[in-house]
């Protein structure tokens, strides 16, 4: 259990917002769409359709945020060490995330990635792949097996090819993304339940957005308060795994001294009926306020509160 809520006032504030989670009406927002972007590296300049593509994304796909497994990787939790994370489990876990997959087949670590999402039926189902005419305009193993499989399955399918024009025209692959992946009015209903049968989108969800009800906390603290909210502890790996996908989305940071983890401003990525969120925030600040010096006087330093 998290000391900070330990005593019977921090207990009432989790239940109550549990109560938010229990009783409101809640929807995942559909203006902002997670893109994981694979090809190759982006130290190697503009060498790579990648690191060019994700610069174009940037100001001509502003509803979409590119996220590179590279970046999630390199987060190691100050102070914990790096451990052993399999990459692959760990791609799979992000591509589960992901709104879409885009891969760009342009060096040895992108053709197997390639291979790797051909033969997941989560991932393959949403995966558009950027072929580089020069690179696999052939009757390659790789056209043949992984890419025509991707394309028997995909709803982003079929390929597309960009040839040798300079700079590369991305336009295509953006209006297939827009036409495909954004869905204008859809509303997805998030309900309640144990932490354990969300899936790995639903939880990212719920952990950002219980982060934003406590402005900021430990990872422990975090942890506890899920269980609390949720009926059912993390897995801590699983947190990690979660918490490194936000920071390398940009939707949450970590403060350098302290080790606390807070939300971005203006990210919003759930939508609640009915509801003020500026409630909840004065609750927890008389909270802090009282019983936690450190956490209050971090929220009101300037910049400090989201």
């Amino acid at each position: 259990m998290s000391e900070l809520f330990s005593n019977h006032a921090g207990e009432q504030l989790l239940k109550s917002l549990r109560q938010i989670f229990q009783e409101k009406r809640i929807f995942r927002r559909h203006d902002r769409f997670i893109m994981f972007v694979c090809g190759g590296a982006l130290q190697e300049g503009d060498r790579f359709l990648r690191k060019r593509f994700i610069e174009w994304a940037a100001l001509d796909l502003p509803e979409f945020v590119c996220l590179l497994a590279e970046e999630a990787l390199s987060d190691s939790f100050a102070g914990e060490g790096r451990g052993f994370v399999n990459l692959g489990k760990f791609e799979s876990v992000v591509a589960d995330i992901a709104d879409c997959v885009v891969i760009f087949p342009e060096s040895p670590g992108s053709f197997a990635e390639v291979g790797f999402f051909a033969n997941s039926t989560k991932v393959r189902k949403k995966t558009l792949v950027v072929n580089p005419l020069l690179i696999q305009a052939k009757d390659s193993f790789l056209n043949l097996g992984p890419i025509d499989t991707i394309g028997t399955f995909s709803f982003l399918k079929p390929t597309v090819w960009l040839g040798e024009q300079q700079p590369p025209d991305f336009t295509p692959i953006g209006l297939r993304l827009k036409e495909r992946v954004t869905r204008p009015g859809h509303r997805e209903r998030l309900p309640y339940q144990v932490f354990r049968e969300f899936d790995f989108k639903q939880k990212l969800l719920v952990v950002f957005e219980v982060l934003r009800f406590l402005r900021l906390a430990s990872f422990k603290t975090l942890l506890h308060a899920l269980e609390v909210c949720f009926s059912g502890r993390p897995q801590p790996q699983e947190l990690k795994h979660i918490l490194r996908i936000l920071l390398a989305a940009k939707f949450i940071r970590r403060d350098t001294d302290s080790g606390h983890f807070r939300v971005v401003p203006g990210v919003s990525l759930i939508e609640i009926e009915h509801f003020e969120v500026e409630v909840v925030f004065a609750q927890v600040n008389y909270f802090y306020q009282k019983y936690s010096k450190e956490l209050y006087d971090a929220l009101s330093a300037p910049g400090g509160a989201p």
